[in-house]
């Protein structure tokens, strides 16, 4: 919805509205230099935005009718997230790993504006639950074209390795490596002897998968 969703940014050219801290209309916040706006509900999540239509916020009120929150902006919008969704906040790469700058400035909001489960969800480090990775390795003989998700990572390491090859007793090329290729003659020439190999070193890959599971259940108040 338009009225719990948009931010803007202080420097709009378009003048803020006025508005009113009742509870059937959307409360605008000034967070830092961004704007949020909410309704009276979604702040009653907060021990500290719930007293905001009680009159002791008359100081913090803005002109335009906006209460000014001396907050982290994107720390903010995590707890703003959580308050309307209850959706804990996950900062993650599949490059960086998780955010734990990013973490600790949504735990401190969160503790400041009295967000208890959120406060604690993030001291206790949950989000470590919510992330887990798998590890698989592979030996491929020659690189093979892969698709992969977005959540899988591969790496390749180039080695070599000892093959035998069989040898054509009569040293027909095609017949190299392939023993069911020689007949009659071939045998007739070997005689008594035992099959002959060889040791060949052959290119190799290793494939190192990584793949990365989100438990979308730990994110859920």
């Amino acid at each position: 919805m338009a009225n719990s969703d948009e931010e803007h940014k202080s420097g709009s050219s378009t003048p803020a509205p006025k508005t009113s801290s009742t509870a059937g209309g959307p409360i605008a916040l000034q967070v830092g230099e961004t704007r949020f706006l909410a309704s009276y509900d979604t702040l009653s999540g907060s021990g500290y935005l719930s007293s905001i239509s009680s009159g002791r916020w008359e100081d913090s009120k803005q002109a335009d009718g906006s209460y000014f929150i001396d907050v982290d902006p994107d720390a903010f919008k995590h707890v703003l997230r959580y308050l309307r969704h209850g959706v804990y906040p996950l900062c993650y790469d599949n490059v960086k790993g998780h955010d734990y700058a990013m973490y600790e400035n949504i735990r401190t909001a969160a503790e400041y504006l009295v967000v208890e489960k959120l406060e604690d969800w993030l001291t206790e480090r949950k989000y470590l639950d919510a992330v887990t990775k798998e590890h698989s390795l592979e030996v491929e003989e020659g690189l093979a074209s892969h698709t992969i998700g977005s959540n899988v990572k591969v790496k390749y390491h180039h080695t070599y390795r000892t093959k035998k090859c069989y040898v054509c007793p009569r040293g027909i090329i095609c017949h190299y490596d392939n023993r069911w290729k020689c007949g009659r003659e071939c045998m007739k020439v070997r005689g008594n002897a035992s099959d002959q190999y060889e040791d060949v070193q052959t290119p190799s890959y290793l494939v190192l998968k990584e793949t990365v599971f989100v438990n979308s259940t730990m994110l859920r108040d």
